[in-house]
Formats: structure tokens, sequence, C-alpha cells
């Protein structure tokens, strides 16, 4: 807003580590050990999760503790938009209220904000209930109402292609042209990309830490001065 004035703050942006994968399990649980680190070796103000943490519904619940139990041993701010594959998250099974301290899980349908005035961030994001054609993960972003940095989540797919075709959780460039916010962190896709649409706000995929070709996250830096910045940080293999 006109004449706020912010901190800088420097964030982890990552998507889609799919802990409890069938495919590769011990892959996963790496690529989200290397995130933790890496939040820690970048002395990060915070971590945003784009969706995708966990890989499916069968996920044992004392794992999920422990993802969520090991974020909250960061002592710093944890946001977590549920995407399509965290149907353990959504099925009305897990309790939000054992989260430790500072660890927000966006569950709201219809999209909600996350106020993190500690750090000066207020994060808005959908979680993914309905993966089809008929959902869109940016359609409901609430424009920017606060002096926070405002960081927009999605977990969705940008194409431009025919809006009437059978794309699931669809994102377009013109959604992400005129979202108002500072940031756009996306999930969904497992390479790390720069989607940013005309003067719009910045817009990437992090990519995701495992699984891949080139594991990556991204370190987003936001400074009143110098903008916003997005590093893509790869990950050992």
């Amino acid at each position: 807003m006109p004449g706020v004035i912010r901190k800088p703050i420097k964030l982890l942006h990552t998507s889609d580590l799919h802990i409890g994968s069938d495919i590769y399990p011990a892959d996963a649980l790496r690529g989200f050990e290397q995130v933790l680190q890496l939040a820690a070796d970048h002395s990060v103000d915070g971590v945003i999760v784009a969706g995708d943490l966990f890989d499916n519904r069968g996920v044992a619940p004392t794992l999920i503790d422990d993802v969520f139990e090991r974020f909250g041993r960061l002592r710093r701010p944890v946001v977590v938009l549920p995407g399509n594959h965290d149907t353990s998250l959504m099925n009305g099974s897990f309790d939000s209220a054992s989260l430790p301290d500072g660890v927000h899980l966006m569950q709201a349908r219809g999209g909600e904000i996350v106020d993190v005035d500690a750090i000066g961030l207020s994060v808005w994001g959908e979680p993914v209930y309905d993966h089809s054609p008929k959902f869109r993960p940016l359609g409901a972003l609430k424009p920017r109402c606060t002096d926070n940095w405002y960081i927009g989540i999605a977990h969705g797919l940008v194409t431009d292609n025919d809006p009437y075709s059978e794309y699931s959780s669809k994102i377009t460039s013109d959604e992400l042209a005129v979202a108002d916010c500072d940031y756009l962190a996306l999930g969904h896709v497992h390479v790390f990309r720069d989607v940013t649409s005309g003067g719009g706000a910045p817009a990437f995929y992090s990519g995701a830490p495992s699984g891949g070709n080139e594991p990556t996250v991204a370190i987003v830096s936001l400074d009143p001065a110098a903008g916003v910045s997005v590093e893509a940080i790869k990950l050992k293999r």
C-alpha cells in the first residue's frame, strides 16, 4: 500500500514434496530433510508449501504428525496449502489444533488469509478440495487488504488453452496478471518455472525437492527497495 514501509523478508517456497509416496518414498523424505536444512542455511523468515506436501490418503498419521513436528522445530512460520494429493489433510480426520506453534494449515473452502504479523506477512490460499475443471485455484484470490507483504498461494496448472477444456485446477495468464499481491507461490508443476504474466506480480513454480531430474526449491526475497527476487536452489540427489 502507498506510504507503507515494510521490512525485508526472505522466504523458502517449496511444493510437491509427496511425502509418503509409493513410488519414491525414501527420495521424498530426503527432499523434505533438505528443505528443512535449506531453511536454516539461508536464514529464511518463513516457509511456504504450495501443495502436495503428502502423496495420498494412505499416509500414516504418525508420519503426518512427525512432518509437522519437524516444521515446528524450525522456529519460524510455516504456511501449508493442501494440494490435490493432500486428501489426508482435508478429509476431516486431521485435527489442525494439534499443529505446533507457528505452523499454519489452510483448510477453509473458498480460501482464507493467514496473517503472520511477526514477520510482516499475509498469505492467501484456497485448498484443492475439488481437483476438476470447475476449480480455479486463483479464482477467489482476495484483493490486498493488509499493510503486510501479501502473497498468494495456488496449486494448479498455468495454461491459456480453451477455458472449456478438461484441464483441472487451471490458472490463466490473465488471472496471474491481475492478482493483487506481491508474489504468487505456485505448486503442481515439478520444475522451477517463471510464469509471471505481463506486469503482474512475480509468479513462480518452485519445482519439487524430490522425484525429478533436477530437484529445486525457491528462495524468495521481498525488499521494499530492491523489490521481489526469486532464486532457484538445486538440491543434492
